[in-house]
């Protein structure tokens, strides 16, 4: 059985619709790319540029020739595990099916009483520990933008407690801004993998956004060139509120982000080697009654469906963002709204799952939500595994023996089985009401209050010694007295 990426929801016509679409605007509309050494790349590339209005547009037999000479393999290069932005064809070995990802720059903390203030280093790191000790999170984003350092420089304050108080999983930041911070990420970087003897693009690394629709902007330009002309890799990620930054409908949203998919993947190539194509789907809708980007809405879900599909016609990866709440406190609110997102991606064929333990759109992180979504990405996992179809799991010479007793509970298949066939919450229910009234009635939430206040108490990971944390200190301070 294969459940991750075997939805099919669009017709044949449907599909080729989108794609068409999608070809169409990239030949008629193009790209806005306000970077002259990118123009000239993508020109002697093929592609045809207005160097007046800076916009590039691809002919379709560019992007059929491009399309064609994608690889069904991913590329082995050093690096490509730190962002989800990057085609990491191995996310599905390490993380058992899908990767698990928390966080994604919370500038908000909500404390285990339920208190909601800005973070700061203490509650980034409790934060941070707390996602590095529990099970199901495979990778450790950035856990909180911290208040109380010097805003100019936070970016590599988040690096820095991102390094330092994890130590079991991949925990990094992407951030940057502005290009002048590059020399600094990269001394950053050195100190790191001098010190783990490990590659410097594990350490050293961006991401940026294009502006959509369509639009590469000077800024974000101009990091993703130096970061290119420094052999470090730098991801791009976009994102659509349909009836906001693309149409309201569905259908030309998905189209928009192939659209941009197809179009980073040409940078990617052109300037990384990279061949295996990775589609991306980070869209949700535009409230048209508050003007809020809402997160945990159905058509987050479906649109990933949808753009699977069309992943899976090109041979490509995929990467559907999902387990977003709208929710402002843990609740059945944010448990709906992250089946919305979480289980379509899986189905759709997405590699990996991020912004585990946040509330608000992204706004707040919440221990009690993180401690809450591991335990439903152990189960989200266990659903992406599906099942084994073979004489052994279908057990006709068990149901043999057992037909008379009807009871299976005690067959020595049943103990060498029930370990990989069942998931096993850690405090989901599993309990019937009378024993669920003895030890105390506690609910979900309670339980996971308990078991952050234990991380919170116990867990004390070392992952950086004393005389490296001065080092990278002494490069955000030189990085702070020059830079305004």
């Amino acid at each position: 059985m294969n459940i991750n990426g075997s939805a099919k929801p669009l017709s044949s016509e449907e599909l080729n619709k989108i794609i068409e679409n999608s070809f169409r605007i990239l030949e008629e509309i193009g790209v806005l790319v306000q970077n002259d050494e990118l123009i000239n790349l993508l020109r002697n590339a093929g592609a045809e540029v207005s160097y007046g209005s800076k916009r590039v547009k691809f002919r379709r037999k560019f992007i059929e020739e491009f399309i064609s000479g994608a690889s069904g393999k991913y590329d082995e290069v050093d690096g490509l595990d730190v962002s989800c932005l990057l085609p990491y064809g191995k996310r599905a070995i390490y993380s058992h099916g899908v990767e698990c990802t928390a966080g994604t720059y919370p500038q908000m903390y909500m404390d285990l009483d339920g208190n909601i203030k800005l973070h700061t280093e203490k509650t980034v790191s409790d934060m941070t520990r707390l996602a590095d000790y529990l099970q199901n999170i495979d990778r450790i984003g950035v856990m909180g933008v911290p208040d109380d350092v010097p805003a100019s420089v936070s970016l590599l304050y988040m690096r820095l407690f991102a390094w330092k108080y994890a130590k079991n999983k991949l925990s990094g930041c992407g951030e940057v801004h502005n290009k002048s911070f590059i020399p600094y990420i990269i001394e950053m970087g050195k100190i790191m993998a001098d010190y783990k003897n490990e590659p410097l693009r594990r350490y050293a690394f961006a991401e940026v956004e294009l502006i959509s629709p369509l639009r590469f902007m000077e800024a974000e330009a101009a990091i993703f060139v130096d970061m290119w002309k420094n052999n470090l890799l730098c991801g791009i990620g976009f994102m659509h509120s349909a009836g906001g930054t693309s149409p309201v409908t569905l259908a030309s949203t998905v189209s928009l982000a192939l659209c941009e998919s197809i179009f980073v993947n040409i940078l990617y190539r052109l300037c990384f080697g990279l061949k295996k194509m990775w589609f991306q789907l980070n869209a949700s809708v535009l409230d048209m009654k508050s003007a809020m980007f809402s997160f945990g809405r159905p058509e987050r879900g479906i649109m990933a469906l949808a753009m699977g599909q069309i992943a899976d016609k090109f041979n490509a990866g995929l990467w559907a963002s999902g387990v977003f709440a709208d929710a402002k406190v843990p609740s059945c609110e944010a448990g709906m709204q992250a089946a919305f997102t979480m289980t379509p991606a899986v189905i759709a064929g997405s590699l990996g799952l991020e912004c585990f333990g946040l509330l608000s759109c992204a706004e707040i992180g919440s221990p009690i939500q993180l401690v809450i979504d591991n335990e439903f990405a152990g189960g989200i996992k266990r659903f992406a595994r599906g099942f084994e179809v073979n004489e052994i799991t279908l057990a006709y010479e068990v149901i043999k023996e057992e037909a008379e007793s009807g009871f299976f509970t005690a067959h020595e298949h049943t103990v060498e089985h029930f370990r990989t066939e069942h998931w096993s919450p850690e405090f989901f229910s599993r309990e019937t009401l009378s024993a669920w009234n003895k030890p105390g009635k506690k609910n979900d939430t309670e339980f996971a209050r308990e078991i952050a206040e234990k991380v919170f108490k116990e867990y004390w990971p070392q992952n950086i010694n004393d005389d490296v944390e001065r080092e990278l200190r002494k490069v955000i301070k030189s990085a702070e007295q020059k830079i305004l």
